[in-house]
């Protein structure tokens, strides 16, 4: 009976990274507005195009997390579709912040 405790205990820990992925996009969306007040040419320019080269490495890590945290709800028979649909979006949205991220730095860089 303890260990049914601890392992739904454990799996409700499970959110939280999903949670901070998710919160990322508009975290950054938010600083982009404070920084917009300030009086640089480009404001926030930076911090955009860092926020966007921190999602090159920390995406596939994350992606690999999803992978073995949904595998180990299957296996505890623990996976319910609404946890499903929020790891798929909470991978979606930094996805799609990375692909604006690349689409700008190529148009930036006059490739296209």
């Amino acid at each position: 009976m303890v260990d049914e405790r601890d392992s739904q205990s454990s799996m409700k820990g499970s959110l939280l990274i999903p949670s901070i992925a998710l919160g990322y996009v508009p975290f950054v969306i938010i600083v982009l507005m404070i920084y917009s007040t300030s009086d640089e040419t480009l404001p926030g320019f930076d911090f955009f195009i860092f926020s966007g080269m921190c999602l090159v490495p920390l995406l596939p890590i994350y992606a690999f997390y999803l992978l073995r945290i949904t595998r180990q709800r299957i296996e505890k028979n623990i996976l319910t579709p609404i946890v499903v649909i929020f790891y798929i979006i909470s991978f979606i949205v930094p996805l799609i912040w990375l692909l604006m991220y690349a689409w700008f730095a190529i148009n930036f860089n006059g490739i296209v």
